[in-house]
């Protein structure tokens, strides 16, 4: 068993190392995890992209997943393919100090580590691990990630609400917390209750874990506004933040429009939303410098251009509000430990 004096010298040394790292994380399925995870990360790549494009330094975003079902491979067009392992590598690395291999340029600027069944098996051995090490098993991510955090702009984590222990995984190893939700339910809100009890909880091995934002995924827009429905859920999500003790206005005002169909073509395709939106503008290329084929719903009939670029300038909003709290939450980290 770590010593605790000998465990928050660990922490200490770890956390500064982390502050790139996001995470992605509701205590309840369904609420478009995997699609936040992916979708931001690939907008923060383009902004990488960007950067190099105009000679200023630039660095690629990493993507993980967590979760067994490993839809982001399906989201990143990397599902069955030749770097797809189901996620064996990736659970070695943690579990067994094996190599950490990371699936490069997948898109530009944008590395992933492949997840899938083997990581199924990953809540069983961090358990049996902590029950002869207490806490320190929780850090084996974050000291994976500290390794290699300075070869990245940022690390977002997308991980499952299913087993705790590995909740606490990836609650130990991000600084910032991005809660997405999608359904205006009390299961919603009882997720979201599980996830501040959890970031209650690993204090001890992460002091600088907090929720930066809170998203709304999946709601209707009328001339580009939220309707009453979404003002309803918002009310319901400052008032239990009130309770347990967290600032309201983590809740961020805009959201991300309905849009299932969109979000179907979306992941059959491999294309996040902003990728969708160029494809469906014929803007996007492809390795021979031809416009990619507009992309098509199931039925055949083609992807409205208007709504895919809706969608995409959604999620550039979503990414800008994101990426401002956390680095006003940077700010406050550095400072106190000035």
């Amino acid at each position: 068993m770590t010593p605790p004096d000998r465990l928050q010298d660990l922490v200490a040394q770890l956390r500064p190392r982390l502050r790139n790292v996001l995470g992605v994380t509701i205590g309840k399925g369904g609420e478009g995890k995997t699609t936040t995870g992916v979708t931001l990360s690939h907008m923060l790549s383009q902004e990488q992209q960007n950067l190099a494009e105009q000679g200023h330094e630039a660095k690629p975003v990493l993507y993980i997943e967590l979760d067994s079902n490993g839809n982001g491979r399906l989201d990143l067009k990397v599902l069955g393919g030749e770097f797809d392992d189901e996620g064996h590598s990736f659970v070695g690395a943690v579990t067994e100090d094996k190599d950490f291999t990371v699936v490069r340029n997948v898109k530009p600027y944008l590395d992933m580590t492949v997840a899938g069944p083997a990581n199924s098996g990953l809540a069983a051995e961090i358990s049996r691990l902590a029950s002869k090490y207490a806490q320190a098993p929780y850090l084996m991510l974050a000291m994976l990630l500290a390794q290699i955090s300075h070869h990245y702009a940022w690390i977002v984590v997308d991980f499952s609400p299913g087993d705790v222990s590995v909740q606490r995984l990836g609650l130990a190893a991000v600084t910032h917390l991005v809660t997405p939700i999608k359904n205006a339910d009390d299961g919603m809100l009882g997720g979201l209750q599980t996830i501040a009890n959890l970031v209650a909880e690993v204090r001890l091995i992460n002091p600088e874990l907090g929720i930066a934002a809170i998203g709304f995924l999946g709601f209707k827009k009328i001339d580009g506004k939220a309707t009453g429905e979404l003002d309803i859920v918002r009310e319901k999500i400052e008032l239990l933040l009130e309770r347990a003790g967290l600032d309201p206005n983590l809740v961020m005002q805009d959201h991300i429009r309905e849009a299932p169909k969109l979000a179907t073509v979306s992941r059959n395709n491999g294309m996040p939303a902003r990728e969708l939106a160029l494809a469906a503008n014929e803007m996007l290329l492809d390795e021979s410098g031809n416009p990619v084929p507009r992309p098509r719903y199931d039925n055949g009939r083609l992807v409205e251009p208007d709504k895919a670029l809706n969608l995409s300038e959604d999620w550039t909003k979503f990414t800008g509000d994101v990426i401002d709290r956390v680095m006003s939450r940077n700010n406050e980290l550095e400072g106190a430990a000035a």
